[in-house]
């Protein structure tokens, strides 16, 4: 298991029956839940388990990071360029 994995992932917080996606800080991307520590898997992103808002906000996250990533990108090439 890498870093990221233990980090983030979706996890059952008690007395809630659909998995939830938490970031680094323990909080769900719905705000449901917070301060989550328990086990966090990776993968199965399209589970009828999982929380329907925070599937709707990791695919946002994820679009989020891979635009901040080629932004870096172009930036790095700018760099080199001038």
């Amino acid at each position: 298991m890498n870093s990221k994995s233990e980090k983030e992932g979706w996890g059952f917080p008690r007395g809630s029956k659909k998995a939830h996606y938490f970031l680094e800080n323990g909080m769900s991307l719905c705000n449901k839940y917070g301060f989550y520590r328990g086990l966090k898997e990776q993968g199965l992103d399209d589970s009828p388990d999982n929380c329907t808002a925070c599937k709707k906000a990791l695919k946002r996250l994820r679009e989020r990071r891979q635009a901040n990533q080629r932004l870096r990108e172009l930036g790095e090439k700018r760099k080199i360029e001038l």
